[in-house]
């Protein structure tokens, strides 16, 4: 992949590609203004970002917020770059700068909520998500709406989001698995267990479903068969760690507390396996980029193992998942 300074380059050379071999080329200052500059360089980022490298996004995004600090796009970017690093607190600084420029702009009203969830502020979220969601067919805001909902203790409302957004996306592997955890978490194992199945045999499943799956295993009793999945999927260290997560969310009593202690306020934070599962998929921590229907920077998902993995489809209608 080209560096920043080749990419610069290389654009700054367009610039003066009509010059004439007689005419000295006219320093870029004096043609670019500061919006100019700002947008140039904004797309260089968003460049880098679609190749999966959001911290040299970030320098960019930095200069181009430099050259117009008011610029709300740019702040967007900025954000949406440092929620794919994990940095939820300057990503929600980010948004609000960005609100501030524009109070009204959905893409920035997403992305705080967004970045509060990450930091397990779902309680702050929620108002902003389910204000974003009324009316919407957005399966990945109905879905951020249901996250919030399992994070702040009401696991029967964020049911029937998630099911709201399946009508919209039936295939859709992440719904199938949110929906599945949010009814282990609740007690009710034979639904869990069919919709861990669909997630699992979507068309495109997300290979955090098996991490998934082991929870949702273990929760409704089906602990042998969760760590026969998870070693042969994921791994015995981080089988073991989900597994003790299991049961510190069947001891705790209360939905928020169950939620926690499976890890769902804080995806792939600090001291969490990579594999550690979260009601907050990694899709929803890149929002959308200003001017575009989807967040063209989100990193490609990794080839998926296919659902049928050694440890076979999830059981169904065993007495373990029975109790």
């Amino acid at each position: 992949m080209q560096s920043p300074h080749s990419i610069t380059w290389l654009a700054l050379l367009a610039i003066c590609a009509g010059c004439t071999a007689s005419d000295p080329p006219v320093p870029t200052t004096h043609i670019l203004g500061n919006d100019q500059r700002s947008a140039m360089l904004a797309r260089l980022g968003d460049d880098m970002r679609r190749n999966g490298d959001p911290a040299s996004a970030l320098g960019i995004y930095l200069a181009a917020s430099a050259a117009d600090p008011a610029n709300a796009g740019v702040l967007q970017r900025m954000g949406a770059a440092f929620l794919a690093m994990n940095d939820a607190p300057r990503a929600e600084q980010a948004f609000r700068g960005a609100l501030v420029s524009e109070p009204g702009d959905r893409t920035a009203q997403r992305g705080l909520a967004l970045s509060l969830l990450a930091q397990g502020r779902a309680a702050d979220a929620l108002p902003i998500l389910q204000k974003l969601a009324a009316g919407s067919s957005d399966p990945g805001l109905l879905r951020a709406e249901g996250v919030a909902l399992d994070m702040v203790g009401r696991p029967g409302e964020a049911q029937l989001v998630y099911r709201q957004a399946l009508r919209l996306n039936p295939i859709d592997a992440d719904l199938h698995g949110n929906l599945a955890l949010s009814l282990a978490l609740s007690g009710d194992a034979a639904d869990a267990l069919t919709e861990m199945q669909a997630a699992i045999a979507a068309p495109d499943p997300d290979p955090r479903e098996n991490a998934n799956a082991v929870l949702v295993l273990a929760l409704t009793g089906n602990s042998d068969a969760a760590r026969v999945r998870g070693d042969a999927t994921i791994g015995p260290a981080a089988t073991e760690v989900l597994l003790a997560r299991a049961q510190q969310a069947a001891a705790a009593t209360d939905p928020r507390a169950r939620a926690m202690a499976i890890g769902l306020l804080t995806g792939n934070g600090a001291g969490q396996p990579p594999l550690s599962s979260t009601l907050l998929p990694a899709a929803l921590t890149a929002p959308p980029a200003p001017e575009a229907a989807a967040d063209p920077a989100a990193a490609p998902r990794p080839t998926p193992a296919s659902p049928q993995t050694p440890s076979g489809p999830l059981p169904s209608g065993s007495p373990a998942a029975a109790r």
